[in-house]
Parts: structure tokens; sequence; C-alpha cells
């Protein structure tokens, strides 16, 4: 179940205030709870399937560290972008411009489909006012 709030924005422009869907936060699920799930649909028992997932992390960082995008299956890829002021020249450029490394993901076809599919129900969060 998907939780939402619905908030008011408003349009920096028009000023205008109109109401939009948030997601609620939720609690995280770890990767001890991961490695449980995984381990109840197949028969690989749940310390394995941790340290599988924990060499994943390491590959994952290590290829994008060197600029590479890695692609997981019907999870979909990660891919490493860069952030960095602005120049007027590019021979003026110097690494130390460059600001922060940042990860983009991108679902899959699959997934992106999933989201969107029956599966999917969402909760509507009010607050109560107390009086």
């Amino acid at each position: 179940m998907f939780k939402y709030r619905v908030i008011p924005k408003k349009n920096p422009q028009t000023k205008e205030v109109k109401f939009y869907a948030q997601g609620e936060a939720v609690t995280p699920v770890h990767l001890d709870e991961v490695a449980d799930e995984i381990s109840r649909s197949c028969t690989v028992n749940r310390a394995d399937i941790k340290a599988v997932l924990s060499a994943l992390d390491d590959a994952l960082i290590g290829y994008m560290v060197n600029g590479q995008s890695v692609r997981l299956g019907d999870l979909g890829s990660f891919h490493p972008r860069i952030s960095s002021e602005g120049i007027e020249e590019e021979k003026d450029f110097k690494t130390s411009m460059i600001k922060a490394l940042h990860v983009r993901y991108t679902p899959s076809a699959k997934i992106k489909y999933l989201l969107r599919g029956p599966k999917v129900s969402f909760q509507k969060i009010t607050d109560v006012s107390e009086g």
C-alpha cells in the first residue's frame, strides 16, 4: 500500500496554489529483511543471500566510481553523474570545479509497468486535528 498526503504547492511564477499528492515517508526495509524475504522464496539461506547482496553493494560502487553504468536485469540501471561549476571557456576548467558525483537510477520497463499496474494500491493519509 502506497501512502500519500495531499499538500498545497505554490507556483513560484504565477503564485497560484494547487494541491498535489506527495508520498508519505515510510520506514525503510533493511538488508536483513530483504535477505529473509528472498530466502523464503528459494533454497538459498539468509546468510548466503546477505553475503551476495553485500558483495553486490561493493561491485556496484566500484563500477560507478570508475564511471561505469550498471544494469541489474529487471531492476534497472544505476548511472554515475557529475555535478560541476560552469565556466565560460573549456580551457579554464579544472578538476577542482567538480562538486560531486551523484547516482541516477533508471527503472526497467518491467518495473515501470509494475508500478502502474493493478498490484499498486494507494491510501490517503489525513491529519486528525486535535480539538
